[in-house]
């Protein structure tokens, strides 16, 4: 007998005896639909979170790098009831980075594939025709960069989770769930104090590296140490590191993109604005729009373009260590420069048909202005500094916002303090001086009233010295000093008939 092969469809085996020759398949490679880890045991809450993963398709999770996107997705796992497959993709980490090919090779590999094809798009076809007949099985890209390297790992059916630091716009199919920062009652379960919770910025990364800590020295005062060490602090020497999480999404910038939000970290306020961004980084405000919004994309600043407390940290640093000390005083002066010469135009404005247009820029910038102030003053901008309190004024007591009222005026006294000139120091005394009646504050406008009185008796600005001694008679009923109120009413008055005699 002999055996004579054709075409060979597979493997064949011989027998050993010539007079029976057996045919035999080989035996299936082993499948790994199952090897996901689970979720920490220091998972809490995301009830919403989980809920809105059950749907089928395509669903992008994407937030701030540590916010906790892989473990949501893995307690989501815990519960699903057929084969998974999961891939990272570490697309953040240009020395690591799986690419489509090979994240396609281990899905294949787990599929029970002996025999890899070798371009990335026969991968891909195969990939899908494997998974179209079986039965619901959950696929997960996690660490993904772009839209492009997402689109080859993707089934026709089965639901599929993609997690990023970007939100990946461009896959327009895909439900979008961005995960924002724990509950405060969360964050403070996870961490075991409120305070280190909220000095965490409730960031889960940041609060599991916390808690690691806490048991190591429960009798340690970790909230004075945070608040002094910050960032330096939330590493656990090990695989877990806030500012290397947050190193990874910086590199993944442009070098445009780097500069913008590390020169954003100077604004003096919460929120960074264009205007702002733009007069910081040199460019124009159509550019710094642009730029704010992919970095908004990228989530390094969250919406309403504020900056997440650790985050603002960790670009403060980069400013630091990227920018010459020139570079950055030369931001902060354009950015001084603009706003007090804006907010002077729009306080002139107030006193014209063009006020609603006026109160609607103050309504808008009142953040940035505010916190301008005493930036200014701190770095030495005086006369940036006073002039935008000073601007400040009208507006702060149109709105009624006296904390920011008094604040500004006391700042804009201590410039002109600082300048030396005393004649502005008491106007500025007198105005402070009302400032403080209205909110209530008696004692400071009459000490701050009587001041400015005595350098302003002596002038001929009979309207500023009417203004300085109406203030000191209601200073005086209020402190209960009633004869002197009443002297100062006498003056007061003299001074009022001269306001309104007939000049001629």
């Amino acid at each position: 007998m002999t055996n004579e092969v054709g075409q060979n469809h597979g493997n064949v085996v011989q027998a050993h005896t010539v007079g029976s020759v057996h045919l035999t398949s080989p035996e299936p490679a082993p499948t790994a639909l199952d090897g996901l880890r689970h979720a920490g045991q220091s998972f809490v809450g995301r009830e919403r979170e989980l809920a809105e993963l059950d749907v089928a398709g395509l669903t992008v999770v994407s937030g701030l790098a540590g916010v906790g996107k892989t473990e949501l997705v893995l307690r989501h796992a815990e519960k699903f009831p057929g084969g998974k497959l999961f891939v990272d993709l570490q697309d953040y980490d240009d020395e690591r980075r799986v690419t489509p090919a090979q994240a396609l090779e281990e899905f294949l590999t787990a599929l029970g594939v002996r025999e890899i094809p070798r371009s990335e798009d026969t991968r891909a076809a195969l990939f899908r025709t494997l998974v179209a007949d079986r039965e619901p099985m959950l696929i997960v890209v996690d660490n993904a960069r772009s839209a492009q390297h997402v689109r080859p790992l993707l089934p026709n059916r089965h639901r599929t989770i993609v997690t990023s630091r970007h939100r990946l716009v461009g896959l327009d199919d895909a439900h979008h769930l961005e995960l924002g920062l724990l509950a405060p009652d969360e964050a403070a379960a996870l961490v075991g104090d409120p305070d280190l919770a909220e000095l965490c910025g409730r960031l889960p990364l940041a609060l599991r590296i916390m808690a690691a800590l806490r048991r190591t020295d429960p009798d340690h005062d970790w909230v004075a140490e945070l608040r002094e060490v910050k960032l330096d602090l939330l590493d656990d020497g090990d695989e877990r590191s806030v500012r290397a999480a947050f190193e990874l999404s910086y590199r993944a910038l442009t070098e445009e993109q780097r500069r913008v939000f590390r020169l954003s970290a100077l604004h003096p306020s919460h929120e960074v604005t264009v205007e702002g961004a733009a007069q910081l980084a040199g460019c124009t405000e159509v550019k710094a729009r642009k730029v704010l919004r992919e970095l908004r994309t990228a989530h390094l600043i969250e919406p309403g373009d504020r900056f997440h407390d650790l985050v603002r940290h960790f670009a403060a640093d980069c400013v630091s260590a990227d920018e010459e000390k020139e570079t950055r005083e030369q931001a902060m002066s354009r950015f001084f420069t603009y706003f007090a010469e804006r907010a002077t135009r729009m306080n002139e404005a107030l006193r014209t048909p063009k006020q609603p247009e006026a109160l609607h820029w103050f309504d808008r910038h009142r953040p940035t202005l505010v916190s301008s102030v005493l930036s200014a003053l701190l770095l030495r901008h005086i006369p940036h500094g006073g002039a935008i309190a000073q601007a400040l004024h009208d507006y702060l007591g149109l709105r009624g916002h006296l904390d920011d009222l008094l604040m500004t005026d006391q700042l804009a006294l201590d410039a002109a303090i600082n300048l030396d000139n005393t004649w502005f120091v008491a106007v500025l005394r007198v105005r402070l001086g009302h400032s403080c009646l209205r909110a209530g504050e008696d004692v400071r406008a009459l000490n701050n009233l009587y001041e400015a009185w005595k350098v302003v008796r002596h002038c001929n600005d009979v309207p500023l010295m009417h203004d300085a001694l109406e203030g000191l008679v209601l200073a005086f009923e209020r402190n209960d000093r009633h004869e002197d109120a009443r002297l100062a009413a006498v003056d007061r008055d003299a001074l009022a008939r001269m306001l309104t005699a007939d000049p001629r």
